[in-house]
């Protein structure tokens, strides 16, 4: 799930995630958004990402974040950007 400010960072969207969880077996993949340049979508915080693992760990919800790599040259996964 990729994470974005102010799109799915509320505690509203963590608790529905957790929610949909524990009714439906799964594993959380958390995912950096790759921000290319000051668009529209951007990264959520690190302090929802810890909430989003908080939540789900405490009720036995197997989580992993990917991290990304290369965004300092703009090489990041899924990050094709064309700047001119």
């Amino acid at each position: 799930m990729n994470m974005w400010e102010g799109i799915n960072d509320t505690k509203k969207d963590i608790d529905a995630l957790v929610r949909f969880c524990t009714y439906v077996p799964c594993k959380v993949n958390l995912i950096e958004y790759n921000p290319i340049d000051d668009g529209e979508f951007q990264q959520a915080s690190k302090k929802s990402l810890d909430a989003y693992i908080s939540a789900l760990e405490k009720r036995n919800i197997v989580v992993n974040v990917r991290r990304s790599r290369g965004k300092d040259i703009d090489a990041a996964c899924g990050q094709l950007a064309n700047k001119s």
